[in-house]
C-alpha cells in the first residue's frame, strides 16, 4: 500500500509517549473514583430470577427494553427444562421487581410469571478477576522470556512495558465510557483484554523482527534511524493487519449486539492503542534503554562493511 515511506515517527515520540501515559493515569483515576459502579453482574453479584412464559420473545426485544432502566448487562438465558422453558434474567440488586413491572407492561402478551428469585453473591466476580490477574502475569512472564530469549533484554522489556501500556488504557477508556454511556465491566470484557494482550504483542514482535535484521544486515545509520526505517518498511503490514482487525470488531460492534457489544468496544481501543505502542512506546523505550547507541546485534557486520579493502 505505501512505498518508499520515509516518516520520522521518532521525531514526535517524545510528547506522544508523555500524553498517552497521562491518559491512562488520569483514565484510571477517574475509574477509582467511580467506585462499584464500574461493575456489573458478574463481578457485584445481583438478582436472578426465572419467569415462566406464554410467548417466547427474542433476547433483543427483551435487551433493548431492559436497557430503558440501565441494565445493559443483564443475563438474558433461556433454559430448557423437563416439561417447559422458562426465562432466567439475572440484574443488578435490588431490581428485580422493578424487572418484573417492565416486563408485564411492555410484554403482557407473553404472560410473565416469577417462578424463582433469589440473590446471586460476587464470588463468580473474584473468581474472573483472579483468573484474569494470572492469565496476565502469565502472558507477560512468557512474553518476557520469549523477547529476551529471541532479540535481547531491552526488546523485552520494552515489549512488555508496552504491552501493559496498551492493557491499562483500554481499562482507563473504558472506565471514561462507564461514565458516558453505563458500560459496566464483564467477563467478556475481561476476554477482550486478553486478546489485547495477544494482538499487541504479535505487532510489536514484527518490528522488532525488522529491527533486529537491519542491524545483522549492518545497515548504515544510527540506532534512531534504523528504528525509523523498519518502521517505514513494515507500515503498509501494520496497515493492513491491524485494518482488516479493525473491520471485522468494527462488524461485531455495530451488528454483535448484547454483551458481544462490550468485547468489540474493548478491543477496538485495543487494536488502535496496540498498533500505536508499537512505534511510541516499544520502539521508544529500546531506543531510550540503548541511549541512541546501535545495541550489540549485528555488531561484526557492521565492521566488516566499514573495514578498508585490501590491496593485492
Amino acid at each position: 500500500l505505501i512505498k518508499s515511506a520515509k516518516v520520522n515517527f521518532m521525531g514526535i515520540a517524545k510528547p506522544l509517549f508523555i500524553v498517552t501515559w497521562l491518559f491512562v493515569i488520569v483514565s484510571l483515576g477517574f475509574g477509582i473514583t467511580r467506585g462499584e459502579k464500574l461493575f456489573g453482574v458478574d463481578f457485584v453479584g445481583g438478582d436472578s430470577t426465572r419467569f415462566s412464559f406464554a410467548q417466547k420473545l427474542d433476547e433483543k426485544d427483551l435487551r433493548a427494553v431492559l436497557t430503558t432502566i440501565g441494565e445493559k448487562d443483564a443475563q438474558i438465558q433461556y433454559q430448557k427444562g423437563e416439561s417447559s422453558e422458562t426465562l432466567r434474567l439475572t440484574t443488578q440488586s435490588g431490581s428485580a421487581s422493578k424487572v418484573e413491572a417492565l416486563l408485564a407492561e411492555k410484554f403482557p402478551q407473553a404472560k410473565y410469571t416469577v417462578v424463582e428469585r433469589q440473590e446471586v453473591g460476587a464470588t463468580l466476580g473474584k473468581e474472573i478477576q483472579q483468573s484474569a490477574i494470572i492469565a496476565a502475569l502469565m502472558a507477560m512472564f512468557g512474553i518476557l522470556f520469549y523477547v529476551a530469549f529471541r532479540y535481547e533484554f531491552s526488546f523485552a522489556i520494552a515489549a512488555v512495558i508496552a504491552v501493559l501500556h496498551d492493557v491499562l488504557f483500554a481499562i482507563g477508556a473504558y472506565c471514561i465510557a462507564n461514565a458516558v454511556s453505563g458500560r459496566q465491566f464483564n467477563a467478556t470484557v475481561v476476554a477482550a483484554v486478553l486478546t489485547i494482550i495477544g494482538f499487541s504483542i504479535n505487532d510489536k514482535i514484527v518490528i522488532f523482527d525488522r529491527i533486529r535484521e537491519q542491524l545483522k544486515l549492518g545497515v548504515r545509520g544510527s540506532f534512531k534511524d534504523i528504528i525509523n526505517m523498519s518502521l517505514n518498511q513494515t507500515l503498509s503490514r501494520t496497515i493492513i493487519t491491524s485494518g482488516t482487525v479493525f473491520i471485522a470488531t468494527m462488524s461485531l460492534f455495530i451488528w454483535g449486539g448484547g454483551v458481544i457489544n462490550d468485547f468489540a468496544f474493548t478491543f477496538l481501543v485495543g487494536i488502535i492503542v496496540g498498533t500505536y505502542s508499537s512505534i511510541y512506546i516499544a520502539s521508544v523505550i529500546v531506543l531510550w534503554w540503548h541511549k541512541g547507541e546501535r545495541p550489540n546485534i549485528g555488531a561484526s557486520q557492521v565492521a566488516m562493511q566499514n573495514a578498508p579493502t585490501a590491496k593485492v
